[in-house]
């Protein structure tokens, strides 16, 4: 982007989606991809009695914040020592996001976020939806909206999908 660009406010925007390598087993992969729901063995989270830990991996939570700024614009001119100035200001808004890095533990109960700041714990019943993607998965709770980078978001979502099956026979 040039100068031009600049100056006239065509900015290209920020493509730069982080790329995360996964820590889940080739062998939990295979084992969820066939319908099974593998039990892996984790001491970072204190499960329930009769709770197992089906999925574990890195993420980054993309949380959005609104950035305010303001751009002031205006035009001076000094005539016999006085100076005479007309100007504005432009309130630009948009919208960033945050990156929160963490690691994400899906149960049989519930989705937990585990991270320094901005760490989740959610049952399975309040969840309302799921939308994957290929490197990420957005979930919503109620109105609560979380949108996390994983390595690969339909291996997420095949997760979810057999928990929810297994729901519905209990």
């Amino acid at each position: 982007m040039g100068f031009i660009d600049k100056f006239f406010g065509y900015e290209k925007p920020s493509t730069d989606t982080p790329t995360l390598s996964t820590i889940l087993p080739d062998e939990a992969v295979n084992e969820i991809k066939n319908g099974r729901l593998p039990h892996l063995n984790t001491d970072k989270v204190f499960l329930k009695k009769g709770e197992v830990c089906h999925y574990i991996d890195k993420s980054i939570m993309m949380k959005p914040k609104v950035k305010r700024a303001y751009e002031a614009t205006g035009l001076g001119v000094r005539i016999w020592g006085v100076s005479i100035r007309k100007g504005f200001v432009l309130p630009q808004e948009g919208i960033e996001h945050e990156r929160i890095k963490g690691i994400i533990y899906v149960t049989n109960r519930r989705t937990i976020f585990q991270a320094t700041s901005n760490g989740f714990d959610k049952p399975h019943s309040a969840l309302t939806s799921v939308t994957p993607y290929a490197n990420a998965i957005e979930m919503q709770y109620g109105s609560t909206h979380y949108c996390l980078i994983v390595p690969n978001g339909s291996i997420v979502e095949y997760v979810y999908d057999i928990i929810r099956e297994k729901l519905k026979g209990v």
